[in-house]
């Protein structure tokens, strides 16, 4: 999974109904996971892997990640999608695992360097605060982008 997470993805901009006739037509059976990720790879923005999978998990909890990395790649194999070899950086933020916390720029162009901790803390807090008591563990958070 490390070297996967590296690469950026990009549609090829087939329909869904031709991503699944080209799946069928290499004898793959149409799982519901499955389904769940021809939808987010025709329908969606995403730039990465990691991307995906928390799209595919957002709407089934059940979904995971080797199910959706094994079907990323198969979908690059029928040409669907198409991985590029480059950083990480490049991925869009919205699926943030929290890991080595985040830079917080200010309206004066000042750098706050927050730790994982620092951030869950706050997060925590924040839930506490509103009524979300019983979180356990807080696994991603996603930025919302207004475009």
């Amino acid at each position: 999974m490390s070297g996967e997470e590296n690469r950026e993805l990009g549609c090829i901009a087939l329909s869904e109904q031709e991503i699944i006739l080209r799946l069928k037509e290499k004898g793959f059976r149409m799982t519901a996971p499955r389904k769940l990720i021809v939808n987010i790879v025709a329908n969606e923005e995403f730039s990465c892997c990691k991307e995906v999978y928390f799209l595919a998990h957002k709407r089934d909890s059940s979904i995971g990640i080797a199910t959706v990395y094994r079907m990323i790649n198969v979908l690059e194999e029928i040409g669907a999608v198409s991985k590029k070899n480059i950083h990480k950086t490049n991925c869009n933020g919205r699926c943030c695992d929290m890991k080595g916390g985040c830079t917080v720029v200010t309206d004066k162009s000042k750098h706050i360097i927050l730790s994982e901790a620092d951030v869950e803390e706050a997060l925590r807090y924040i839930m506490k605060k509103n009524g979300y008591n019983d979180v356990e563990e807080i696994k991603a958070v996603f930025a919302n982008h207004n475009v």
